[in-house]
């Protein structure tokens, strides 16, 4: 069948293609004479605060804008953002084909698993508001305690080994913390400028976030970084979440980014963070096959006597959070960059695309993927414009990839060790 039905829709699609910065050599994606006949994908909770307030506000001069929701949940702002991916996708699936103009879908037909945190629960439910308007469809999702999908080392699947963690960390820093404190200490240095020191100050060892020593920890099953990169990256992080949900210029980053590429040149910590640690393959690959493992059964409905399989649906979500995206992006080897993101960020209702396109003369399927996500501008103005989407090519430079040969190749790259037969059971 045609891939496009409508000239909207073409437009549409072409505009979704040229908005974001394409990879090298990549291969633009071309389905004529297929048929898309199942999606999957795997996407992070939309705009929330920051997790932990008080301790931002423990690092800097000034107290920190205030959110209208409590920590770590989505904003109103986020979730009407979701509902507009929602309405995006459902119009581009219906030209597609794969959704009717009308109607609500069946069991069989659509399917969203959460993680059990709120936001993610939350962002779930405005995605299927936007898709499928009217329905009543179930966000599922599991117990914390037992999340071994989205959170799996820290409920006991794929622990990591605490000497291989820290030897691989310690290559990403460079060979030591103290060479990716001299790496990062200029965006640090920015960071300070930008939020102050506190006074009086309560520490032993100072209040001035750039002055505090780098270095690992072991915390349960897992090592982590120690010193001021991770509060950086959450001030960063902040800031981010500060200017897509709309609040005033002012109020966003203390006054000192009053546009997106400001917000951006403050977002390396949050990035560095990410490279030295869910971006180092060891810790992705412990971290993230459990969720590639369900992403590749979802796509391959051959064998359904597969434990734990997920349900055969057309169109199949995971909602989580920007760790899982981060580290399945490692596994995928996939890099992109969009808008004023840094790369390989992880943005607010940042999506993986997992398509199966079925060529209905022969019976030959085919796998493409993208990263698609919605600017910080689209985000804080609500935009209805489509959403940014880079192609993930394979190693051979082609954006479509035989549905076997993408399940022997993400299969290899899939510790066995740190899979189980997935529970979808609801808590």
């Amino acid at each position: 069948m045609p891939v496009m039905t409508s000239k909207p829709l073409r437009a549409l699609i072409l505009a979704l293609g040229l908005a974001a910065t394409p990879l090298a050599h990549a291969e633009a994606l071309n389905t004529q004479g297929l048929r898309l006949d199942k999606v999957v994908l795997v996407m992070r909770h939309g705009i929330r605060p920051a997790t932990d307030t008080p301790e931002l506000d423990s690092w800097s001069a000034k107290p920190w804008a205030k959110f209208a929701v409590a920590d770590g949940l989505l904003t109103a702002h986020g979730y009407a953002a979701t509902v507009l991916l929602g309405q995006w996708q459902r119009q581009y699936l219906q030209g597609q084909g794969l959704l009717t103009a009308s109607g609500c879908p069946s069991a069989d037909q659509a399917y969203l698993w959460a993680s059990p945190a709120s936001r993610t629960r939350a962002t779930g439910k405005a995605l299927l508001e936007g898709m499928f308007p009217g329905c009543t469809i179930p966000v599922h999702h599991g117990r914390a305690s037992q999340d071994r999908l989205f959170h799996p080392s820290e409920n006991g699947l794929g622990a990591l080994d605490r000497q291989q963690a820290e030897q691989a960390m310690r290559v990403a820093m460079g060979g030591s913390p103290q060479a990716a404190q001299a790496r990062y200490e200029p965006a640090l240095q920015r960071m300070q400028h930008v939020v102050g020191v506190p006074t009086p100050c309560t520490r032993p060892k100072g209040c001035a976030l750039s002055q505090q020593p780098w270095g690992l920890k072991e915390k349960g099953t897992t090592v982590k970084l120690s010193g001021p990169l991770s509060v950086g990256a959450s001030m960063a992080e902040t800031i981010r979440m500060q200017y897509a949900e709309g609040l005033p210029l002012d109020q966003v980053a203390f006054g000192h980014a009053r546009n997106a590429d400001q917000v951006a040149a403050l977002m390396e910590l949050r990035g560095a963070k990410y490279a030295l640690t869910q971006h180092v393959p060891y810790i992705a690959r412990r971290g993230a096959s459990q969720l590639l493992n369900q992403v590749l059964l979802g796509l391959d409905e051959t064998d359904r006597s597969v434990a734990g399989s997920p349900l055969a649906a057309t169109w199949l979500a995971y909602v989580g959070h920007d760790g899982n995206i981060a580290q399945l992006r490692t596994l995928l080897g996939f890099d992109w960059k969009i808008a004023q993101y840094p790369q390989n960020d992880a943005a607010p209702g940042g999506t993986l695309l997992f398509e199966r396109w079925l060529n209905p003369v022969n019976g030959e399927r085919f796998v493409s993927v993208a990263y698609v996500a919605q600017s910080m501008d689209q985000l804080r103005q609500l935009s209805h414009d489509a959403p940014y989407r880079v192609q993930y090519t394979g190693p051979d430079g082609k954006a479509l990839i035989p549905l076997a040969a993408f399940e022997q190749a993400m299969g290899a790259r899939i510790d066995r060790t740190a899979t189980e037969p997935q529970a979808y059971a609801d808590d």
